[in-house]
């Protein structure tokens, strides 16, 4: 641990810790850059806390004050990446996030590109003793086996990779906010294992609440602990124009925000990908909004509890 985002002033009753993977080695297809996301959300977070926090306690527009004193968000630093083998690369960040995970800490992990998102799966499998269920905001299924541009650990197969995992199932995939073309590869293999899903155009019938309610309901089928996983592509690019891979159409940041704040007290780990400095706004747009969604996963988790 390298110090604390969020020191708390009271023996504290949760725990986070902030992971960066800052990791897109393997963004041979997409924009580059999303390994510089973990500093930039780090300081946008750290800011939050820094400037809006008085006495411990932040003031929510829509639900109120909310008390953070008992509440610490330790900096565990950013994983250490040998960047010529993508393998130890997921060891690497593997190790990190598992340790964080014994030592109690509900993870928050920062891309990277979307492979960041297998090791923190992988780490949540292999400490808990139980199934477990994966939620996936994104545009993309990230359902590919392989590529000989991308190999096998990529941004376009981190889902596919944790399907692998012994005891996460397909019907406990859920994947939220689907748009766009893929490949015939990714589309049928969607139906071949049984993977979930609620398309874009199905999210914006149903609204962000009843999409949550299915969504937890299919990856909480049978399981003890739930992921959640954040590609900031599922956002409209107006919105969220630093990540990797921008995609036509889209959620609203009102929408994704109220469908993470659902979801989150059920979450045991979280993390956000294809988040990208370099092609955001002037005005950093995209990490306020990623900042914004982890404040919201650390205080709806807060909020169920108190």
């Amino acid at each position: 641990m390298e110090g604390y985002l969020l020191k708390p002033q009271r023996p504290p009753q949760h725990h986070f810790a902030f992971i960066g993977i800052p990791h897109d080695a393997a963004t041979s297809l997409g924009n580059p850059g999303a390994r510089f996301a973990p500093p930039a959300l780090r300081e946008s977070l750290r800011g939050i806390f820094t400037w809006r926090l008085r006495d411990g306690k932040l003031a929510d527009t829509d639900l109120g004050i909310i008390d953070l004193n008992a509440v610490e968000v330790a900096d565990f630093g950013d994983v250490t990446l040998s960047y010529h083998d993508t393998a130890k690369t997921v060891e690497e960040s593997y190790a990190l996030v598992r340790q964080a995970l014994e030592a109690e800490y509900v993870p928050l992990i920062v891309g990277g590109d979307h492979g960041i998102s297998y090791p923190g799966i992988k780490a949540l499998h292999d400490v808990t003793s139980g199934r477990i269920g994966l939620i996936q905001l994104d545009a993309h299924r990230d359902l590919m086996d392989f590529s000989d541009r991308q190999g096998t650990f990529s941004g376009s197969s981190g889902m596919r990779r944790s399907l692998e995992l012994e005891r996460l199932a397909a019907a406990n995939l859920v994947q939220v906010g689907l748009r766009g073309y893929t490949t015939v590869e990714q589309y049928e293999i969607v139906k071949e294992l049984g993977v979930r899903n609620i398309t874009g155009k199905q999210f914006a019938k149903m609204g962000p609440e009843a999409a949550a309610e299915q969504a937890l309901a299919w990856a909480g089928e049978g399981t003890q602990m739930i992921y959640l996983t954040v590609d900031l592509d599922v956002l409209t690019p107006g919105e969220a124009p630093g990540t990797g891979w921008p995609e036509p159409g889209g959620m609203t940041v009102d929408q994704l925000i109220d469908f993470v704040r659902l979801v989150a007290p059920h979450c045991a780990a979280m993390d956000i990908a294809e988040l990208n400095p370099v092609y955001d706004n002037p005005a950093r747009a995209t990490v306020v909004v990623a900042a914004r969604l982890m404040l919201d996963f650390i205080t709806a988790r807060v909020r169920t509890s108190s």
